[in-house]
């Protein structure tokens, strides 16, 4: 199951080829990206491209899609997997992933955290940034660690289940193939 429907989720190699094959930003990493592991659907590949891609999208930096490019290129992980994956933090969800994780922060460090004024202001904010940014990288770090940890984990188990599945419907089909031929 998780290998047919994340299949159906990928791009069409040939056409990405083909539109990206002209762009002067991939010829660098043509080599790279002919190498069909970076585009195959394994649960090696899909595993590790779930987790760097959870990972990546927990950091409080901008350039998650190319980030989650190059980890995967230099891993060979699935490709399209990790940039999807990505955007699990979107407009949505950022502020309570970062909301969260700074939370987080401020209680591993034994910090008190900064309450919101009552007027929100980009000045504060900036000001604000200088004392929040320790307790938010820690935050972020811990929970991209354990949100890449759930994701890895979540797809093993459902990819071993899935394999396990199929293995007894092919046992009961050629059982009751043997038995109609027995008769």
């Amino acid at each position: 199951m998780p290998r047919k429907f994340l299949n159906k989720l990928m791009p069409d190699r040939q056409k990405l080829r083909a539109k990206l094959s002209k762009k002067w930003y991939v010829q660098p990493f043509r080599g790279v990206l002919a190498d069909p592991a970076v585009w195959h659907v394994n649960r090696r590949g899909s595993t590790g491209a779930i987790a760097i891609g959870l990972f990546i999208c927990c950091m409080p930096i901008p350039g998650h899609m190319l980030l989650a490019v190059l980890a995967a290129l230099y891993w060979r992980l699935n490709l399209p997997l990790a940039v999807l994956t990505v955007w699990f933090n979107n407009p949505l969800t950022f502020g309570a992933i970062y909301y969260g994780s700074y939370r987080l922060g401020s209680v591993l460090l034994h910090l008190h955290p900064h309450p919101f004024p009552e007027h929100f202001s980009f000045d504060w904010l900036f000001m604000e940034l200088s004392r929040i940014w320790e307790p938010l990288w820690l935050g972020c770090i811990i929970v991209g660690m354990l949100l890449a940890l759930v994701g890895y984990v979540s797809l093993s188990i459902l990819w071993q289940v899935s394999i396990r599945t199929r293995w007894r419907k092919r046992a009961r089909r050629r059982a009751a193939e043997k038995s109609a031929n027995h008769l």
